[in-house]
């Protein structure tokens, strides 16, 4: 069939039902992405000033978003997230407020899932592109726990609590009446909730292996024609 309708087979191979995948016996894990909405808790921070050399503490909160992988071991993760930052010293004329905007990318380890023990370790390593009055980048390492609530899903699903630890200070740049600041080193808590990946997931008929891109109901379906005699 390849021969006669080269085409039928480059389009079975882009929709992700070649005979190669059916053939496979091996789990091959891809990117099925649930979703955390998280609240970062307004934990102390040092914030220094370099104009006076002087040091104040600012409990920066915030909301985020970011996509799970599979829950196999190692997956990809990314995300956004935006944090409120209130500035009070005795060298600034006031109280001042700004936003840090941070794009999420890296990489998580979550222990496999196990039967009647819903508690799961997590671990990442990411990388946090930042946006305040200056544009920065600076590393970011997490642990924590996933409580799961639904052990038939197919993707993470539950209550997390994580302990993020930033090695490298940030420059804020101005944060009121024309001072600099950076944000130095410090610990984070955020709480949130996944929710399980949109679409029901297919396993593959010739395996146990859970195929991430076959749906139940796939938008179209291609059907053979066979002649009689």
């Amino acid at each position: 069939m390849v021969k006669k309708h080269p085409l039928i087979f480059f389009v079975l191979l882009a929709v992700g039902v070649s005979p190669v995948w059916a053939a496979e016996s091996k789990p091959v894990y891809k990117w099925v992405s649930a979703n955390e909405f998280y609240f970062i808790l307004p934990a102390p921070q040092d914030l220094y000033l370099p104009g006076n050399k002087d040091t104040t503490v600012v409990h920066p909160w915030g909301l985020g978003f970011r996509a799970v992988g599979n829950g196999e071991r190692f997956s990809k993760t990314g995300g956004l997230q935006i944090q409120q930052v209130k500035v009070s010293n005795r060298s600034l004329p006031d109280t001042n407020s700004f936003y840090i905007f941070d794009f999420l990318a890296g990489l998580e380890y979550m222990t496999p899932k196990v039967e009647n023990k819903p508690l799961r370790f997590t671990a990442s390593v990411l990388g946090d592109f930042g946006l305040s009055n200056n544009f920065f980048m600076a590393p970011l390492i997490s642990a924590g726990l996933l409580y799961t609530t639904e052990e038939a899903a197919d993707t993470p699903t539950g209550l997390t609590f994580n302990i993020f630890y930033r090695p490298t200070e940030i420059d804020l740049g101005d944060v009121g009446g024309g001072k600099s600041g950076r944000l130095q080193p410090a610990l984070g808590f955020k709480v949130g909730y996944v929710l399980k990946a949109f679409g029901r997931l297919k396993k593959n008929s010739n395996s146990k292996v859970t195929d991430p891109f076959v749906f139940t109901h796939p938008p179209f379906s291609i059907h053979s024609r066979h002649k009689k005699g």
